[in-house]
């Protein structure tokens, strides 16, 4: 009897450490974009501001560590990119915020990098237009399988 039990407790670990080493881990990338009018004071209590107001753009995806990720929001005219990079074991990420607008038939463009970003820690960019100011509030987590990244975003 203990011979059954022992062979059974051997080879539900073995299917156990086998799933998990052919688990991937990601980063799953949440970003929750505002447009707010100029009126609107961006402070220290951002948060509680950007409650009572719907986001344009929620886009999230899954990322393969240590792999950019590239997100794009705009026209022929403006457009904002963010790329968001994890470090080789998802401890940290980088975010890059990158502006373009399109000035006499050329494109000009802004860059904003934030580095070494906690596993799990929301960061906050924004950008001004003339009549209205773009807030995306980013979080990156990593987490040990794609089934469980996608989890996250439900």
């Amino acid at each position: 009897m203990k011979m059954y039990f022992y062979q059974a407790v051997l080879f539900i670990s073995f299917l156990f450490v086998s799933h998990t080493s052919f688990a991937e881990p990601v980063l799953a990338i949440k970003a929750t974009i505002y447009k707010l009018p100029n009126k609107i004071t961006i402070d220290s209590q951002i948060d509680k501001t950007l409650e009572s107001l719907k986001p344009s753009h929620q886009p999230q995806l899954l990322a393969s560590l240590n792999k950019s990720a590239l997100i794009e929001i705009g026209n022929d005219a403006q457009l904002t990119a963010l790329e968001v990079k994890s470090n080789e074991d998802g401890s940290y990420f980088n975010a890059t915020m990158k502006l373009k607008e399109k000035v006499g038939g050329q494109w000009e463009s802004i860059t904003s990098f934030m580095p070494h970003i906690p596993d799990g820690q929301t960061v906050y960019f924004s950008r001004t237009f003339t009549d209205s100011v773009w807030v995306i509030k980013l979080t990156g987590k990593r987490y040990e399988s794609i089934e469980l990244g996608q989890e996250s975003f439900k």
